[in-house]
């Protein structure tokens, strides 16, 4: 065989796979609860990553299986871990951080906005469960300000956030709940 051949053949599947858009790397789930609804939500909007929606319902066994009422489940429910990881940090921070300062200051308020979204993605999520559309998608608009809020605070401060990668990684995951919970209302 033809050494250039050879390789040819030996590469064209990384060829093909790198040049195709993000979403046919999925199309042999074409049909599937995740794919499917990930990419009506990132189709809607666009600041939710597509392939970070797949990654996140991919990280749950049961989430091929589900509905769309069990995904805004699955959804709600990384959304509450994730915001509590982030409280777990922010209270080791404020422990690690000495005196009264502006940095210590904005720490709590992040705490204060953390603590009140898991309570509001809770309460999105027995919204979600009693078929309460609509204030599931206001409590949980409410809970995506926390990161924003807590950024803002030391912004004006002029000094670097300690949580800013929590922050995005929060955002994105409560992105994915909010849209979510959207479809339901659809």
């Amino acid at each position: 065989m033809n050494q250039n051949l050879f390789f040819f053949l030996l590469f064209l599947p990384l060829l093909i796979q790198t040049n195709l858009p993000p979403s046919t790397m999925f199309a042999a789930a074409a049909g599937d609860i995740v794919y499917d609804t990930c990419k009506q939500v990132a189709a809607g909007d666009p600041q939710l990553d597509y392939s970070f929606c797949v990654y996140l319902f991919n990280s749950s066994p049961g989430s091929h299986k589900a509905d769309l009422k069990g995904l805004a489940i699955i959804s709600i429910g990384f959304t509450i871990q994730n915001a509590q990881h982030v409280l777990g940090n922010i209270n080791n921070l404020i422990k690690r951080e000495p005196g009264n300062t502006y940095k210590k200051k904005c720490l709590s308020t992040c705490k204060e906005n953390y603590d009140d979204a898991v309570s509001e993605i809770r309460d999105a999520g027995k919204a979600i469960e009693l078929g309460r559309i609509s204030d599931a998608r206001t409590e949980l608009s409410a809970s995506f300000d926390a990161a924003d809020t807590c950024e803002d605070c030391f912004t004006d401060g002029n000094i670097q956030s300690p949580l800013t990668k929590d922050d995005d990684y929060y955002t994105s995951v409560a992105r994915v709940s909010l849209a979510v919970a959207a479809l339901l209302d659809k």
